[in-house]
């Protein structure tokens, strides 16, 4: 058994690419609690490659915390050849292994430390990770069997799924994947707020080149929601502008509410969201109006606070929101909001496509 530190300059990163490259493994196996384009773009040729060459490859991959993104995904399942596995569970617990295996009939190397499968754990990180060359040695052959029994555990664990495109696309509407395009740099933001002694310096070494062959486009999506008003959306009795949207139509497209990862807690406990909108009503735009979404436990509703579209809309008009997240790390999400007039060409336009009923009184649908 061999063993060598891969850390600093010598990173996990180059020590993959030469693996894969020399033709002695059949097999390559991981599973790693997060997995994003800048690390799978880096390693994208040899991998492709590595598979051209008749070597197969295995991943399981977390989706904890939203940092697994949806390319990160859509490339796996095209280089693992659909071997793709997601685990992730609803409770406290967090998939959080990095471990790398290469081998023949049998596991003979296994890389096993701190790094996922992203630009920063492979190249740029302060990272420690062990390369184990195993030999037939009772030691080698006792930990080829742990290792082994280990990677069953995990493929055969009930929250381990095998994923093709459909459900990673699902998973990505459901609000658990991050969209690499549409990312904002959190250190970029606490830097220009943290007052700490810390310096910025490059990173230990340089990653190479994102290939050109990997796919990175945002996955389509619905951006526009449209649902009848209610009686009592637009009653004037009520001082709190509510309006309810159906449960079933966050159920149906939670990210479109970005439902539940960009959600703070209340003081009286309520998970909310915070927004800007602009909205048109009769013609006239109100420009950057605050509006407030939360989840009210006392009655299981999901509401959204508009002040103009309450106080203006009448029962069966339509309210059409539009979302659109912007790039830039300066900018916050922003909503379209416009209230459509019954007996107006646009109502017309709209109302039969209305295809979901939340109620005898209220319709609703995304596109």
């Amino acid at each position: 058994m061999e063993l060598q530190l891969l850390a600093n300059e010598k990173n996990i990163g180059n020590e993959i690419s030469k693996i894969l490259k020399s033709e002695n493994y059949k097999f390559f196996k991981f599973a790693v609690a997060y997995a994003k384009n800048s690390g799978i773009g880096r390693l994208n040729n040899d991998l492709v490659n590595f598979s051209d060459s008749g070597g197969q490859t295995e991943a399981i991959v977390g989706i904890d915390q939203r940092i697994t993104s949806y390319q990160a995904l859509v490339n796996l399942s095209s280089i693992t050849k659909g071997n793709l596995l997601i685990h992730h569970d609803k409770g406290m617990i967090t998939f959080h292994p990095k471990l790398y295996l290469f081998g023949n009939d049998n596991v003979e190397k296994v890389i096993i430390g701190s790094s996922n499968l992203t630009a920063g754990g492979l190249y740029t990180n302060f990272e420690a990770n062990v390369d184990i060359t195993l030999n037939e040695s009772d030691t080698s052959n006792k930990f080829k069997t742990e290792v082994s029994d280990y990677w069953d555990f995990l493929t055969n664990d009930l929250n381990t799924i095998k994923a093709d495109l459909k459900f990673i696309k699902n998973l990505f509407e459901i609000g658990v994947l991050s969209d690499e395009n549409k990312q904002k740099s959190f250190k970029k933001i606490i830097s220009k707020l943290s007052k700490a002694p810390f310096k910025t310096r490059p990173a230990i070494s340089k990653p190479p080149p994102l290939s050109k062959n990997i796919f990175n486009d945002s996955p389509l999506q619905n951006n526009n929601f449209a649902m009848t008003l209610s009686g009592f959306d637009v009653s004037d009795k009520s001082q709190d502008p509510v309006i309810l949207i159906p449960i079933t139509a966050l159920k149906q497209f939670p990210i479109f509410w970005n439902w539940p990862n960009l959600y703070t807690y209340s003081g009286a406990g309520y998970p909310q969201f915070y927004g800007i909108a602009n909205i048109l009503i009769d013609g006239q735009l109100h420009k950057n109006q605050h509006i407030r979404i939360y989840y009210y436990n006392t009655k299981s509703e999901f509401r959204f606070q508009c002040e103009a579209i309450k106080r203006n809309g009448k029962a069966n008009d339509i309210m059409l929101i539009s979302r659109e997240i912007l790039t830039s790390s300066e900018e916050s999400l922003e909503f379209n909001i416009e209230l459509v007039r019954q007996n107006t060409k646009k109502y017309k336009n709209l109302i039969g496509t209305l295809s979901e009923k939340a109620g005898p009184k209220k319709v609703f649908t995304y596109f």
